[in-house]
């Protein structure tokens, strides 16, 4: 009972970090630079002389019928159980970024011979975030893509689509296999480019952090990425919106109209979207429902179906679809 107890404070402890811990999507900072974009945008409505403008933004940052709607409601269950299971599963897989990154530079060093780079440690901690932040940011949005083009892992991932509102935790809304296979994904990418540079400039290497997260990271995060789970659109415009993934881009990819499905898969860069035909730019169009599509109700209503019946699904599909 003791031992219940413990591990119930420890869970409690991990939770109440959350907005404290910049690797975390709803650290306050984050939060924060949402809040002053979203309050920017207001303002600039305000100078423009649309004050109903003005006023729809605030209805959404603030409408109790989003925030404590069932939806967001599971989303909320889903941040506090989640960890529990995901610390379970991604512990049991055992894989680490170390020999992972001990193999790559192994298996160069084997094919290539013994290889010394001599840039400074200025240019070799520049290109380790950089090299990082783009690899890590590329492997997202292809096992992104996959979760939509493979059935079974749809079946897995309509989970985080059936949300019918959105809140800075609707990040959180995912079924925990696709958090282990975003932890293999994460575990993989690093390793890889972590042996690589071993390979190339030896084990010395350091990454250019703001509050213990990579500094491009830090920076996309801070620039709006918790409104892009909100009902507040914010377009870049069509120009930079072809680089950089907006809140308007990411909620038509939660659109739940037909003619946005499997759209704007990046995470940060728009540019794996343009490469692979995905690509939305959001041109005046605002997206006011979401969801599986139109009309429908989300099928997971509760806890325990939103983890049984993704699996159910899975199971169910042929192996020929």
């Amino acid at each position: 009972m003791e031992a219940l107890f413990n591990s119930m404070q420890e869970h409690a402890l991990f939770l109440l970090a959350f907005p404290f811990d910049a690797a975390n999507r709803i650290y306050l900072g984050y939060l924060a630079g949402s809040l002053a974009i979203a309050a920017v945008w207001i303002t600039a409505a305000l100078i423009r002389r649309q004050p109903r403008e003005a006023a729809e933004y605030w209805r959404r940052m603030t409408s109790l019928k989003i925030w404590w709607h069932p939806s967001a409601r599971l989303d909320y269950l889903l941040l506090i159980t989640n960890p529990v299971i995901r610390g379970v599963t991604v512990g049991a897989m055992g894989v680490s970024l170390v020999p992972v990154a001990l193999a790559t530079s192994g298996f160069l060093e084997a094919g290539l011979g013994d290889v010394s780079l001599t840039w400074s440690a200025i240019q070799v901690t520049a290109a380790y975030t950089l090299v990082l932040f783009i690899a890590d940011d590329f492997t997202r949005f292809l096992l992104h893509y996959l979760m939509h083009k493979v059935p079974r892992l749809w079946s897995i991932h309509r989970l985080h689509h059936s949300a019918e509102v959105m809140t800075p935790f609707t990040v959180y809304r995912i079924h925990p296999l696709e958090s282990m296979l975003y932890s293999l994904r994460m575990v993989v990418t690093q390793g890889v480019i972590l042996g690589l540079f071993f390979f190339g400039f030896g084990m010395n290497l350091s990454v250019w952090e703001i509050a213990g997260a990579n500094l491009f990271t830090y920076l996309f995060n801070l620039t709006g990425a918790n409104l892009r789970h909100s009902h507040v659109w914010i377009s870049w415009g069509p120009w930079l919106e072809r680089v950089f993934i907006s809140p308007a881009q990411h909620q038509i990819h939660h659109s739940d109209n037909p003619a946005h499905f499997d759209r704007n898969m990046g995470a940060f860069l728009a540019v794996w979207d343009g490469l692979f035909g995905t690509l939305q730019i959001a041109r005046g169009q605002v997206v006011t429902s979401f969801g599986l599509r139109r009309g429908a109700k989300s099928p997971h209503r509760g806890l325990l179906n939103a983890y049984l019946e993704p699996c159910r699904r899975a199971l169910r599909i042929n192996n020929k679809n």
